[in-house]
């Protein structure tokens, strides 16, 4: 037998014995390599020559310093203990923001495609090709042919919006006013700001220092300031009652422990925010994260605040893509009934 002949039986049986334990070898190709490989894709924009987000900025540690002087259970965190890994160039890229597929390539594009269909069916007000996706700071970005760029980022915010389009009509309003409660990156206020023409203050706030500095670059890069605006934690008590007519919690409060979701329960309901919207991070139930682990009940709190559950359903109706997807996040709609 001669080399290649011996190298060739010699693979296949390697393969053979692989996959007989549950491991199948694949040839990837350079690109596909790099996506296995990579937590973002692409370079992030020059933005302002050089005004980038970046960790060493004196900006970022003079909010870190007065994150940490408050003396809130918000400032407790349980999910965001560690954020040392934070990509500040590339913060849309697979992290603690935004999480992506991790699986082949062909596997994560059948995934977006089935995530594409389903929403595209759904988007009677044009606003994925309306949104658009251009990739900036290390977003990783799906093309279909005869179809846009498409993004985790634009397709969650699509179904999201269209969840409260359908269920309060929002694009008919004028002066909505909406506070983002744990509002990350500005991912959705970026969105709304573009889908809403009738949005007068999309207010950002979050716990997390990380998140404040770096909503406040992107809402700025995204030029949609206003309406979307950025308040620092330790002014949120500031707020005034009555200034907002909805709330909105993606997926923060799952990642909350049940003490931070009070202190946010306590000053919706000092606000007299009417609507809240929530996407918890379970398929069932409302729970939180707390430091040791442990998940605790928190619907209780939202209740005692005043706001009655009025809607609630799958991000994904078809049972199908839920499975097919791996994401059972729901739609929760709640209206406060007055105490």
């Amino acid at each position: 037998m001669n080399v290649t002949r011996l190298r060739g039986a010699i693979g296949a049986r390697t393969r053979r014995w692989l996959l007989s334990r549950g491991y199948l070898v694949q040839h990837l190709t350079p690109d596909e390599v790099r996506y296995m490989r990579s937590w973002s894709d692409g370079a992030a924009p020059d933005v302002d020559g050089g005004a980038a987000p970046r960790r060493d900025d004196p900006r970022l540690a003079e909010l870190e310093r007065r994150y940490r002087a408050v003396p809130w259970p918000v400032s407790e965190h349980t999910r965001w203990a560690d954020r040392s890994f934070i990509d500040f160039a590339r913060f849309r890229g697979d992290s603690l923001y935004m999480w992506h597929y991790r699986e082949s390539p062909r596997v994560s594009a059948f995934k977006y495609f089935t995530y594409l269909k389903y929403v595209e069916d759904r988007d009677e007000k044009g606003w994925l090709a309306a949104l658009g996706e251009d990739g900036a700071f290390g977003c990783w970005t799906f093309e279909f042919p005869g179809r846009a760029a498409v993004s985790r980022d634009l397709l969650d915010s699509v179904n999201e919006l269209s969840f409260l389009e359908r269920t309060l009509h929002l694009s008919g309003w004028d002066g909505l006013r909406v506070l983002d409660i744990g509002a990350g990156y500005g991912r959705l206020a970026h969105r709304a700001a573009q889908a809403f023409p009738g949005l007068r203050d999309w207010c950002c706030v979050d716990a997390v220092a990380e998140s404040t500095y770096l909503c406040d670059h992107y809402l700025g890069y995204r030029g949609v300031v206003p309406p979307a605006r950025v308040v620092e934690l330790p002014d949120v008590p500031s707020l005034a009652p009555g200034a907002f007519d909805i709330a909105v919690n993606v997926h923060a409060f799952s990642e909350c422990s049940r003490a931070a979701v009070a202190w946010w329960a306590e000053l919706l309901a000092r606000l007299g925010v009417e609507r809240l919207f929530v996407v918890p991070n379970e398929a069932e139930g409302f729970l939180t994260l707390e430091a040791d682990g442990s998940r605790r009940d928190y619907l209780g709190l939202l209740e005692a605040a005043g706001y009655g559950l009025i809607a609630d359903e799958y991000a994904f109706e078809d049972p199908a893509v839920r499975q097919l997807l791996g994401v059972h996040d729901r739609y929760c709609l709640f209206e406060r009934t007055g105490l």
